[in-house]
């Protein structure tokens, strides 16, 4: 009789889980993080007294070297701003370092005077400061609200500026329900309205010759009454600035070719015949 052979079972291997140790994994990472600190704080040490040392040199260079003390101020103005007013607003003078004049602030300062448009300011090494005063030119008078004597003058950005007795021949602009503020843009789309005209009127031949404003009146919601040197109307209406008044000056050339004395004009219709009237 076969016998059966016993067969011995298999041991599963055991394994042994070996614990780690907290402690030692915490201090490690401790360690990290302080070097990482170090090294961060070695390198902004090192960028900052970098940083010293170049502003040091710079200075020793340029704002405290006596060699670009300023010893020619020049100073310039297109209108009737003086030197000596363009020195108090900006306080420069000769013997101020070139480099530790900041083109900001004297911008600043004159930015704050009304009749100043822009300022161009440069150095020219080793001593020599240039400044160029553009004002703003009067283009037109203008009324608000307020009830003055002597009406209020805008440059060509609409910036109010003191009454101008030499003024008084500039176009009015009038019928504006708001108040006006010295040295301060009037933000009124009518009063942009009226000097894109006064500029196209200044700026073309033809309609120098023949459009001569006296005033523009923005009161009326659907046209600007312009009144025109010589007692002429014009109904001008706010869009198709510069082909409008084009046709207006072909009706004032031709009547003055004819003879005739133009009374009123109607530019708002949409139409290649313009209404005429004459005196």
């Amino acid at each position: 009789m076969a016998t059966r052979k016993k067969t011995k079972k298999r041991m599963k291997p055991q394994y042994v889980r070996a614990k780690k140790r907290k402690g030692a994994s915490s201090s490690a990472l401790t360690r990290r993080l302080f070097t990482i600190v170090l090294v961060l704080l070695i390198l902004g040490a090192l960028l900052f007294g970098l940083k010293v040392g170049y502003d040091l040199i710079i200075r020793k260079l340029y704002s405290e070297n006596r060699r670009f003390e300023i010893q020619h101020l020049v100073i310039s103005c297109d209108g009737k701003l003086t030197e000596d007013r363009i020195r108090e607003y900006t306080g420069l003078s000769e013997g101020t370092n070139l480099f530790k004049v900041e083109f900001a602030d004297i911008e600043a300062a004159l930015g704050k005077v009304p009749v100043v448009e822009s300022v161009y300011l440069e150095r020219k090494l080793p001593h020599t400061l240039i400044v160029k005063v553009k004002e703003r030119m009067a283009v037109a008078r203008i009324t608000g609200r307020q009830k003055r004597k002597y009406p209020f003058v805008v440059d060509r950005y609409g910036f109010v500026l003191p009454p101008r007795q030499s003024a008084l021949s500039l176009p009015l602009v009038k019928g504006l329900d708001t108040d006006l503020r010295l040295g301060l843009p009037v933000e009124h789309p009518d009063v942009k309205t009226s000097l894109q005209i006064i500029a196209l009127c200044d700026s073309t031949g033809s309609l120098r010759t023949f459009v001569q404003i006296e005033s523009l009146d923005v009161k009326y919601s659907d046209f600007i009454d312009m009144r025109l040197k010589g007692g002429a109307r014009v109904r001008m209406p706010r869009f198709s600035l510069k082909s409008k008044l084009k046709n207006l000056a072909t009706v004032i050339q031709i009547a003055n070719g004819q003879g005739r004395r133009v009374k009123e004009v109607d530019l708002t219709l949409d139409s290649s015949k313009v209404p005429v009237i004459y005196y």
